[in-house]
């Protein structure tokens, strides 16, 4: 996977020359909605647990036009984003570990190391400058937590798509902006948890999950 990344800007860079790169910023209004389930040690208690909400995600992005009028592009979300967190109560522990203990599980969940490659191509529609938007995005999920049992969990990278409709509105002297609304669906991974004194954990299975977002943009073209 990070062979075709690295090949993909490799080749919006070759074709620089071809019509304009362009940079700039974004920001994106990101509702996201996902479900999992966690199986507690050594009962296989199973919780299912789910949540949405909506979280504000900034990213920078390079992109180079063809000759075609086709945009190839990266966007990158240059740290760690927090998109949810929790606070779940839990009285059940493992009764055969005397170490296990109820109280409130707290945590956040991180968007890190985001990174989407796409492609815009112009549509013809009654509204000028339209475009649609396909992208594959890896991400990787991170868990930052206070669990009551003392178990801490990894992180898990993660890939997905996106399909989104926007308009580019030129600004002059090669600025411009872009209005766009996002789907993505990425899918799920399995987190396992730290192993306790009895050498059983935790796991966490997180579903596939959508997200919608409305991203502005603000480039300029070279």
């Amino acid at each position: 996977m990070r062979k075709l990344f690295i090949t993909t800007l490799a080749a919006v860079f070759a074709s620089a020359n071809a019509y304009a790169v362009s940079i700039g910023l974004s920001g994106t209004a990101l509702y996201y909605d996902a479900s999992g389930t966690e199986t507690t040690k050594s009962s296989n208690q199973k919780n299912e647990k789910s949540d949405s909400g909506l979280a504000p995600i900034p990213s920078f992005f390079i992109e180079n036009e063809l000759d075609t009028g086709v945009i190839v592009g990266i966007d990158v979300v240059p740290f760690s984003a927090k998109v949810a967190d929790f606070d779940n109560a839990r009285t059940d522990t493992d009764t055969d570990d005397a170490s296990d203990t109820a109280g409130n599980n707290k945590g956040d969940v991180n968007f890190k190391n985001h990174i989407t490659l796409y492609v815009e191509r112009p549509v013809d529609v009654a509204m000028d400058g339209a475009f649609m938007k396909f992208g594959l995005s890896r991400v990787t999920i991170e868990t930052d937590e206070t669990v009551a049992t003392g178990s801490t969990y990894g992180d898990e990278n993660v890939m997905g798509l996106m399909i989104g409709f926007g308009k580019k509105t030129d600004m002059g002297d090669g600025a411009f902006i872009k209005v766009e609304g996002q789907i993505s669906r990425y899918q799920g991974a399995t987190f396992d948890g730290s192993a306790d004194s009895d050498s059983v954990r935790n796991k966490i299975e997180l579903d596939d999950f959508n997200t919608v977002g409305l991203k502005v943009s603000y480039g300029k073209s070279f």
